[in-house]
């Protein structure tokens, strides 16, 4: 049976009257009754009795009742969750960012998000640069969000903000009374920085590139909290973007700004040419906010 004959039959059903089965419908009677006749004849047997000028349900179309009401449940469920799509309180976020601001910006944000939408299902990954832009290229992520000037053809790109690199040093260090750090101030030091090829390492190099100076890097890190564990253990100084010291403010340690400023900024990527829930717009929506008011 089609989907409009079970429609008919169940109105039919309701209202034991093919001329209120018409009206609840809102279409003519004889169209009912063309339908009736049609799933009748489709099935080979009689679906209702008439008597008194109403319609009793056969004793067959009793027993088909159970799932008639069975599948308007499903409908009725689908036209639900489909207007709670519309108002994005229904559907599924996957999003990712390097780990600082993951535990950062992504988790501020997702906190106010499921308040509003909590029947809006939400995947966090921690994961680097690198993979953040290929699995969003291939739609397997709805957002990403990571430091870096990305260009990328299969992406949008939208600076979300701006931090400034930090160097993190031991409280007792010979540094640490010091406003800022400026490059002079690092050249007999042990150096702790991200590896070669990272986009933050790059910036590393910028630096002393800018005052003629090459950098004495020592340990290479892929992570913010492996340089500073490292720290924490003399290993030497940081050179490291600020967010995740100033979300976990290591004990023993202290951030000090770097001089010539070097702008870190925070970009938030897309796939290019999908069509973005209602949930995913309004995701993006609280993480600007919250960005933009850190």
């Amino acid at each position: 049976m089609k989907l409009r004959e079970l429609e008919v039959l169940h109105a039919i059903l309701q209202t034991g009257s093919v001329t209120a089965a018409a009206k609840l419908l809102n279409v003519s009677q004889p169209s009912v009754s063309t339908v009736l006749q049609h799933a009748e004849a489709q099935l080979g047997m009689q679906l209702f009795e008439r008597t008194g000028g109403r319609l009793k349900a056969s004793p067959e179309a009793e027993a088909l009742l159970p799932e008639i009401r069975d599948v308007f449940r499903r409908v009725d469920r689908i036209s639900r969750n489909a207007r709670s799509l519309a108002r994005g309180r229904l559907g599924r976020i996957n999003i990712a960012g390097t780990l600082a601001l993951a535990n950062g910006y992504i988790v501020d944000a997702v906190s106010v998000f499921v308040k509003q939408y909590p029947e809006v299902d939400v995947t966090i990954h921690s994961l680097q640069t690198p993979d953040i832009i290929e699995r969003v290229v291939a739609r397997e992520l709805n957002l990403g969000v990571c430091y870096g000037s990305i260009s990328n053809g299969a992406l949008q790109v939208e600076e979300l903000t701006a931090h400034s690199m930090i160097c993190v040093m031991p409280k007792d260090h010979r540094l640490a009374e010091k406003p800022f750090i400026e490059v002079s101030d690092l050249l007999n030091e042990t150096l702790i920085t991200y590896e070669d090829g990272d986009w933050l390492r790059n910036k590393v190099d910028g630096l002393f590139a800018a005052v003629g100076e090459e950098p004495h890097i020592s340990l290479q890190v892929s992570q913010t909290i492996t340089a500073l564990r490292l720290v924490s253990e003399d290993g030497g100084l940081a050179l490291v973007e600020p967010f995740y010291f100033a979300a976990t403010r290591p004990e023993g340690l202290v951030a000090k700004p770097v001089r010539p400023e070097q702008s870190l900024t925070v970009e938030l990527i897309r796939p290019i040419g999908v069509v973005e829930s209602a949930a995913v717009s309004a995701f993006v929506d609280i993480l600007r906010g919250i960005t933009a008011n850190p």
